[in-house]
């Protein structure tokens, strides 16, 4: 690996950092503002949580595009790919460190909250659909058995399994965006001069 390698790996490594905190930061300051607004918000609006995936995506794809032209306008889809998995890992950190704080210490009782809120929503959308009240107990036996809150609780099993699952969706999201964003050096370019104007 040649100096001038290294130094563009360096780059890589500490803009994605810096940048995947600013993402985290991003997402826990939405978060926080559901929260203060309707602690349970996030559970019983679904298009909330596809509305800030979209502002992740957004904010992965420019800054992104900002680590690329910052080492020179130029790189492979591996180096794409790894500058947003930096930032990926760095915001399923702190999301699930935010969640945790929030279960564990702010609310304790939000798991149950929850599991009300979204057992009454799902009650009152079944019965409007003129289900059995034994379809709508079929529906509904998560939120009653307290399967739902079990899930939600913030212990280390779960919180692995979220940070895992985040993992592998912020893996996919890389994957994609990576593909659309490589941006390859002309042939000439490489040929005259390898280090690639800013």
């Amino acid at each position: 690996m040649t100096e001038q390698t290294q130094t563009k790996n360096s780059l890589i490594n500490s803009l994605s950092v810096k940048h995947g905190l600013l993402i985290g930061v991003v997402a826990i300051v939405l978060n926080a503002a559901l929260f203060v607004i309707d602690p349970v918000m996030q559970f019983t609006a679904w298009w909330l949580s596809i509305l800030i995936l979209i502002i992740i995506i957004v904010l992965l794809v420019l800054l992104g595009i900002d680590v690329r032209k910052k080492i020179g306008g130029y790189w492979t889809f591996g180096e794409a790919f790894k500058s947003l998995f930096i930032m990926g890992v760095i915001l399923s950190v702190m999301t699930i460190v935010y969640n945790f704080v929030i279960f564990k210490y702010v609310d304790p009782q939000l798991p149950e909250k929850a599991n009300a809120a979204l057992l009454e929503s799902l009650t009152t959308r079944l019965s409007n659909a003129n289900l059995s009240q034994d379809q709508i107990d079929q529906y509904t036996k998560t939120f009653q058995n307290g399967e739902f809150i079990a899930k939600i609780r913030p212990t280390l099993a779960n919180e692995l399994k979220a940070f895992v699952t985040g993992l592998i969706m912020h893996i996919i999201i890389a994957l994609i965006i990576a593909a659309c964003i490589k941006k390859k050096a002309p042939v000439t370019l490489i040929e005259t001069d390898p280090t690639p104007e800013a």
